[in-house]
């Protein structure tokens, strides 16, 4: 975008929909596509091309059938056509066709003419305003139940000079695949943890390469180094105490983790609030250090944990809905926080919860017999070492992920209004 030049827009007039700067028109979108597909009966339809299963409301990205068969008769459209949900349209539905491509007749298909650029109003479809203008249209019209073009073509929109369309377009598409590029990166990263997470708990931390020099043992758990031990869980941490109302002051602020703040992606819990004695009502004592487990549905299945840090004071008042966990001298925090994440193993415990659907817990005593794996403490530390470095990754791209999300969505605002226009330099 090293291209492109940005300015504020101080010349606006009114129009029928608002206001818009002044060399933008109001357009109705008739004048701007045209219906372009062929129908094709369920009986000529050999499945030679892909099907449509649904629009990503999120990134517009169309989905395909695995199986391309149908009872219904279809819509075959070409490529570069706006693909719309005619149910789902004033809920983003809508995307841009890369290929010859079928439908059912849920679909429209729509060939841009020349006044408007494709991925202008690709975009411009996707946006907060244009969804919510168009679910009160559907209401004053009276649509049932899909978006009929005989609407759809009366509905105005502002379009900009079509060279300005084609650069708001390349400036949010820019920033949508770096968005998208991300997510994969991200989702990448953690499919390598779920790999690494296996390896690290059956070979210890040794190169790939160098798996066959260990040896090996079967155990309850399944296979683990020779010098490693298998332990209850019981065995190697300590308890921990309910609070004591009556030993505090009611004007003292007590640290006070709800379930709303123990993370599902983060070894470290880092955020707490604050609360007067007397608001506090029940609760379990718990300090720096300390693992908490969610143990209620379906915060336990979300993989809700975290290592208890920088407390005031050093200590505070956790939900009782969690199991404080205090390792003893044997056992890293960080080796077993990585180890209660492992897949597996967070599926056995899901499968030991008790009581009635919707309210399942999962008893301290499954916990505490709850058998692992227990690996000299220097490599239980390099364990959890990795395994820090790769969630530090996944975070580091996470927080990447909403900047561009956040400055897609305030580009995204300022530009299809014109309150920033972007021009191309040259």
């Amino acid at each position: 975008m090293e291209d492109m030049k940005f300015i504020s827009e101080t010349n606006f007039k009114p129009t029928e929909i608002g206001e818009i700067p002044e060399d933008w028109d109001v357009v109705k979108l008739g004048e701007m596509v045209e219906v372009d597909r062929q129908k094709i009966g369920k009986a000529d339809f050999k499945g030679e091309v892909p099907l449509v299963q649904k629009i990503n409301f999120e990134s517009g990205l169309i989905i395909l059938r695995e199986k391309r068969n149908t009872n219904t008769d279809l819509f075959l459209g070409q490529a570069n056509r706006l693909l719309i949900s005619k149910i789902n349209f004033h809920q983003g539905a809508v995307s841009i066709t890369d290929r010859e491509i079928a439908a059912t007749t849920h679909y429209e298909f729509f060939k841009v003419l020349h006044l408007a650029d494709l991925h202008f109003l690709w975009i411009y479809f996707r946006t907060p305003n244009f969804k919510n203008v168009f679910a009160q249209e559907i209401k004053f019209r009276g649509f049932k139940k899909e978006a009929n073009f005989r609407y759809l073509k009366n509905f105005s929109i502002p379009l900009p000079p079509l060279s300005e369309q084609k650069a708001i377009a390349y400036v949010l598409s820019t920033i949508q695949e770096a968005v998208e590029k991300t997510k994969k990166v991200i989702e990448a990263t953690k499919e390598l943890k779920k790999s690494l997470m296996k390896h690290l708990f059956t070979y210890g931390p040794v190169p790939l390469s160098e798996v066959d020099k260990v040896k090996l043992k079967e155990t309850e758990i399944g296979q683990i180094p020779e010098d490693w031990n298998v332990v209850k869980l019981g065995e190697v941490v300590e308890s921990n105490i309910r609070m004591r109302q009556a030993k505090l002051e009611h004007t003292d602020e007590i640290p006070v983790l709800p379930m709303s703040l123990i993370p599902e992606n983060s070894l470290y819990i880092k955020d707490w609030e604050l609360r007067k004695t007397h608001e506090v009502k029940s609760g379990i004592t718990v300090f720096n250090g300390d693992f908490l487990l969610a143990k209620i549905t379906p915060c336990l299945e979300n993989g809700k944990q975290g290592i208890v840090s920088k407390l005031p004071n050093g200590w505070g008042i956790a939900t009782t809905e969690v199991i404080p966990i205090r390792t003893s001298k044997v056992l890293s925090t960080e080796f077993l926080a990585f180890y209660l994440k492992h897949p597996k193993l967070r599926i056995e415990l899901v499968n030991k919860m008790e009581g009635t659907t919707g309210r399942k817990r999962l008893p301290k005593a499954i916990v505490q017999a709850l058998p692992i794996p227990l690996p000299p403490l220097p490599i239980q530390q390099k364990i959890a070492e990795i395994l820090s470095a790769v969630d530090d990754k996944i975070q580091t791209e996470e927080k990447k992920k909403q900047a561009l999300e956040n400055l897609f969505k305030s580009m995204l605002s300022n530009l299809m209004t014109g309150k920033i226009r972007v021009k191309e330099l040259g």
